[in-house]
């Protein structure tokens, strides 16, 4: 596997987060007596939402409290701001290696200004222009919850109840997710119940956190697997044999979660450092990795914050997905699955020893397909496990081997998954 370079893609990450300075518009600061010296700017043109790295340093009798980079627009000699404020912490020392983000196409100055609590020093930095346009934007969000759903009622499962075929019962249990957001009701939502996916025949639909237990259309325990795990929506996998959401994937009143609608979402596991002996040097290198590379990407949910993150995720398919790009000299590839499951082997009729594959702390990548066969586009996402419900009481021996009980495995429903997820988003 290629090496990640972790501290240079830590990059200037660690000087791109938003800090705590204002670049005080209400007219009561004032300019400070100070040089400021650049010993390495941007010129030409710019490349909209990707980085341009201004360095150099401050000389000033008052300590640095932060720094505000703006985007201008210069006519004769006057500058208008045509682009967010971009704050960042000072540092220390008075030395600054800022990354600026082009936000506006109309853009020829950026206005450097170094603050001094309610003072600052500004100075103009020109540049050729900006060409390209922004690409997506991201999902931000350190509290989704989801909860796996109990069997949902349909004339399938429960024939006596509703006799004719395509009818059943909804649910309002928030067990799907949306990485580009679902229109409901006027509002984006990217944490869905049943009703909502059906209401929408499955509309950008990402994934299902779900109990693995039974087949949901027959009633019958899955013998080889059992417990939680996250499902693409295609029905092959949904409704598939060691999944058992056939109930989510039926049609009732004539909406279905339909694969034509779906967004096509793979995963691939980040586990940590207590999987032991499978944590070697490769592992290890990816997970530092993708673990430094979370941690930089603040929930700033300003459009600025969300152009950072959209470009700091372009980093996973940049070096561990690059195949994607067309890279053939030692491409890398991501390896992802339709599903993940919690553990392997946890059904009683497994005769393999089970396998804990992730837990809390730990990561899962996402990886949407969008655009076509011929020209796809791929957005990029992580998520860690905040929280999962305890199930280390529901195992029991089964022919001298540790699995989840099947009686005790329905405690596992509608219990909270906390998430935090940081993903690419179209517009």
């Amino acid at each position: 596997m290629k090496n990640f370079k972790l501290l240079s893609i830590a990059i200037s990450f660690a000087v791109m987060l938003a800090g705590l300075s204002s670049c005080n518009k209400n007219g009561t600061a004032k300019e400070v007596d100070a040089t400021i010296t650049f010993t390495s700017v941007p010129t030409g043109i710019l490349a909209y939402g990707e980085p341009a790295v201004i360095k150099g340093n401050v000389t000033c009798d008052q300590a640095v409290t932060g720094y505000c980079l703006t985007g201008m627009k210069k006519e004769d000699e006057s500058y208008t701001a045509v682009g967010e404020e971009q704050t960042f912490d000072a540092g220390e020392g008075g030395n600054f290696e800022l990354s600026f983000f082009p936000d506006n196409d109309g853009i020829t100055d950026i206005e450097f200004k170094a603050m001094f609590g309610e003072k600052y020093k500004t100075e103009y930095i020109s540049i050729s222009g900006v060409e390209g346009s922004a690409e997506g934007s991201a999902y931000l969000n350190d509290q989704v919850v989801l909860y796996a759903d109990t069997l949902v009622w349909n004339h399938e499962n429960h024939p006596d109840v509703y006799q004719n075929e395509n009818t059943g019962a909804g649910s309002d249990t928030k067990s799907f997710f949306s990485i580009h957001g679902v229109n409901i009701g006027g509002n984006v939502e990217h944490m869905l119940s049943l009703d909502e996916m059906r209401s929408v025949d499955g509309l950008n639909g990402s994934f299902c956190f779900l109990n693995c237990l039974q087949n949901t259309s027959n009633n019958a325990y899955i013998g080889s697997q059992r417990g939680y795990m996250f499902s693409s929506l295609k029905h092959s996998s949904l409704a598939g044999g060691t999944t058992g959401r056939q109930c989510d994937a039926y049609e009732v009143d004539g909406h279905a979660i339909n694969d034509d609608n779906i967004d096509y979402t793979e995963f691939k596991i980040i586990a940590g450092s207590w999987t032991g002996e499978a944590y070697d040097a490769a592992h290890r290198e990816r997970f530092e990795f993708v673990d430094s590379l979370f941690c930089t990407i603040k929930d700033d949910t300003s459009s600025v914050g969300r152009m950072r993150a959209f470009y700091a995720l372009s980093q996973v398919q940049q070096k561990l997905d690059n195949a994607t790009l067309g890279v053939t000299d030692n491409p890398t590839s991501l390896g992802s699955k339709t599903y993940a499951r919690r553990y392997t082997n946890a059904g009683s009729s497994s005769k393999s020893e089970l396998q804990e594959n992730f837990r809390a702390g730990d990561y899962i990548i996402l990886r949407s397909k969008r655009g076509t066969t011929d020209n796809p586009k791929y957005y990029y996402g992580i998520m860690q496990i905040v929280q999962i419900y305890d199930d280390s009481g529901d195992f029991a021996d089964f022919n001298g081997l540790s699995k989840l009980d099947p009686d005790k495995a329905t405690g596992l429903f509608l219990k909270p998954l906390i998430l935090d997820v940081k993903t690419q988003t179209e517009f």
